[in-house]
């Protein structure tokens, strides 16, 4: 019996049989089971119960069970962030503990030789380990190692280190190509194996330059002017990390293998590469108040646009709209990503290096409000105090105060940084071990701050001891900073810096 309906029968569920149904003239004075009135009867209950069950099943599947029911700040947050809050453990020990590890001592990978100019920036190409670097203020060039495998750097105390054990010792360099005036940045695209290049422009005008230093001849490459651009501050590559949402997997833009940002003057080009390696380039923001002097990818479709006159952007790739979320207090010098596509950390002049939570700006409120807490505020009395300790610029300090209660953002967190007038000085962050490294201004004394990325707290100052005497052999400052991952089981990491004209390294 498989219980499949058959007109004038009733299958009972639980004799696994079929019974006739009695009609009302037959059953007319008698109280029969399978009468037609309590078949209906039975029929009904039955809809009802499977209903009753439908509808709890769809609860289940789709309600969020409160597993504490008293922890609501938990529960506020971890609902808006998608996940799981970190354990006390991974914000304040852990990113500590890595930082105790760090050499203070560089380790010398390119080193300056009497005759040769000192390296500006640089990048690195993670697959073969070539390095690109710009020499002075124009000359592009690379170096290879001996061998694909690369073998770590003696221990020896002196930072310019000559021996054999380094993999980049005494290799020619070859270069690939030379600007018509100073490089503003270097970038390696290791999606396509690309070299981008951006100048700032003096007499000629800034330039985009992209090559394959692999595949093409030495100076040959595809250059871009842009039209009506005086300067060229910066670019940023979209990071191989980041994968499309699943409506653009398979859209056109998702056929793209590079998408390079470049902020020229006032606005941003954005440049992308197809699988047959040609590159198209327009302008996707145009005509901002002030000029763009960094960027930062933030997701697979938004970028991150940071102004002179501290206002920091964001555009969206796929509509092409930009909009105004936060505004710094001194012009923007660099943008980095923190651990989440939210959270902003954002470097600037006069001393300023703050993290930003995008979500929540909290801009400052009407000073004429007597509601609002000051003292809870970022920039509070005691924060003009400290900038203007002699109370002798009263006057300046009560504009400040009411320019920042009316425009400024509220950070997340304040690190401690030096930096007055520097554009250049370089900042990178490195999630996994929640450490955040920025160059200092040379003049302090400490070259390489190291801070906790959770806290703000500062937890290795790493100090320049080698001899400054000239200009080739004395302290440059630090535009390119990079944690840079080991080829290796364990999951290292290694400090990449410029350093006395050279590239040294900090170890664990």
């Amino acid at each position: 019996m498989n219980g499949q309906p058959i007109p004038g029968y009733y299958f009972d569920e639980e004799k696994r049989k079929y019974f006739r149904i009695q009609s009302r003239t037959a059953a007319q004075g008698a109280d029969f089971k399978y009468s037609l009135d309590n078949i209906k009867k039975l029929q009904r209950n039955e809809r009802i119960q499977n209903i009753s069950i439908d509808r709890s099943n769809k609860v289940r599947k789709e309600r969020v069970v409160r597993r504490n029911l008293n922890s609501f700040a938990l529960i506020h947050a971890e609902r808006e962030i998608g996940n799981r809050r970190s354990s006390a453990y991974t914000q304040h020990f852990w990113p500590d503990a890595c930082a105790f590890g760090i050499d203070s001592r560089p380790q010398q990978v390119i080193t300056t030789r009497p005759g040769q100019q000192p390296v500006r920036v640089f990048d690195r190409d993670p697959a073969t380990c070539t390095i690109y670097v710009v020499q002075g203020s124009n000359s592009v060039k690379q170096q290879k190692i001996r061998s694909n495998n690369v073998r770590e750097l003696g221990d020896s105390e002196q930072e310019h280190d000559l021996s054999l054990a380094n993999p980049y010792a005494f290799y020619p360099w070859d270069e690939v190509t030379r600007t018509t005036s100073t490089v503003s940045s270097l970038r390696y695209l290791p999606a396509t194996g690309a070299l981008a290049v951006t100048t700032y422009g003096s007499d000629r005008p800034p330039e985009l330059w992209l090559s394959d230093p692999e595949r093409d001849e030495p100076y040959v490459g595809q250059k871009i002017t842009p039209k009506n651009c005086t300067a060229i501050w910066a670019m940023a590559a979209r990071p191989t990390t980041f994968s499309p949402s699943p409506g653009l997997a398979n859209s056109v833009a998702a056929s793209h293998t590079e998408h390079l940002a470049t902020a020229a003057s006032n606005s941003m080009m954005l440049s992308t590469r197809s699988q047959t390696g040609a590159w198209e380039t327009g302008f996707a923001v145009k005509g901002l108040p002030s000029d763009i002097l960094t960027l930062e990818w933030m997701s697979y479709t938004t970028v991150a646009l940071a102004c002179r006159d501290g206002s920091i952007c964001l555009h969206d790739t796929r509509s092409g709209g930009s909009s105004h979320v936060l505004t710094h207090p001194a012009p923007v010098s660099k943008l980095k990503r923190a651990d989440d596509e939210t959270r902003l950390i954002c470097s600037g002049l006069n001393d300023t290096l703050f993290l930003y939570d995008i979500r929540s700006p909290r801009l400052s409120r009407n000073a004429a409000r007597k509601t609002f807490n000051y003292d809870n505020h970022h920039y509070n009395e005691q924060y003009f105090k400290s900038l203007y300790p002699s109370n002798r610029d009263t006057a300046k300090r009560r504009r400040l105060n009411h320019k920042a209660f009316t425009n400024w953002s509220q950070p997340l967190l304040t690190f401690a940084h030096a930096n007055r007038d520097e554009l250049d000085l370089d900042i990178d962050v490195h999630a996994r071990l929640g450490l955040l490294a920025a160059a200092q201004d040379l003049s302090t004394g400490t070259s390489i701050r190291i801070s906790n990325m959770w806290t703000g707290r500062t937890v290795k100052e790493i100090y320049n001891h080698g001899e400054h005497t000239g200009k080739t052999g004395g302290r440059e400052a630090i535009r390119s900073l990079k944690f840079v991952d080991r080829d290796d089981e364990v999951g290292g990491v290694d400090l990449w810096s410029c350093w006395n004209g050279g590239i040294a390294k900090f170890t664990w």
